[in-house]
């Protein structure tokens, strides 16, 4: 089945994310890079790196659809070092751009993470930086960020544009990989304060680059 527009927007932001933690990603890949065990279905992406096999298929609610996934989760679970991502796009009727959050409201929920830091919730105060990342690169760059990114893009565009130094967004892909994890149910996933206390000076620092930009507007 051939990818669908939104398909294909979520992989080009999936696919950086990939590299970075090490992957090489096949799309729509054809034997022999499909894997023979799936007797003839072919995934959506495939990613690879030593040690661990990503199929990537997205969660389709037509029943040819939902048919393969239910296959490849029965094929996949008989083959050792192989894990099936499956991915759920939003349906059509989601509004095409997100909310825009104020500088104030963005430095209001920075402080939020300062306080669960005190109170040692570290993985919820992690999650909460990102989702403040995210709105602050909605801000500064309205139109590259308009619809939900994943943390990879995210910081992909955010270096290359300069709001990222190179140690900055190095450092944010290793924590990329911890939010990654833990999202996706690796509950035991060791995130430690100070790095959470350096995103939050990342964070500090946009804030500081979101009134300079309004300065310059007015």
């Amino acid at each position: 089945m051939s990818l669908r527009p939104a398909e294909e927007e979520v992989l080009r932001g999936l696919v950086p994310e990939l590299e970075a933690e090490g992957y090489e990603v096949f799309i729509e890949p054809r034997p022999p890079l499909a894997p023979a065990f799936l007797k003839g279905l072919r995934p959506d992406a495939i990613a690879l790196r030593e040690g661990k096999k990503l199929l990537i298929q997205f969660a389709r609610e037509s029943p040819p659809g939902a048919g393969a996934l239910e296959r490849m989760q029965r094929l996949v679970a008989a083959q050792p070092g192989w894990e099936l991502r499956a991915i759920l796009v939003p349906p059509a009727t989601l509004p095409v751009s997100l909310a825009f959050q104020s500088k104030e409201q963005i430095a209001a929920s920075v402080s939020k993470i300062e306080r669960l830091l005190d109170h040692k919730f570290v993985s919820a105060a992690l999650l909460q930086s990102w989702a403040c990342l995210e709105a602050m690169a909605r801000l500064l760059l309205t139109e590259q960020f308009r619809k939900p990114q994943t943390p990879g893009r995210l910081l992909e565009t955010l270096a290359e544009l300069g709001y990222l130094t190179p140690p900055e967004a190095d450092r944010l892909r290793i924590l990329a990989k911890s939010r990654n994890s833990f999202i996706h149910g690796e509950l035991d996933t060791v995130i430690a304060e100070d790095d959470v206390r350096f995103f939050i000076a990342v964070l500090n620092t946009l804030i500081g680059m979101i009134g300079a930009a309004s300065g310059a507007a007015n």
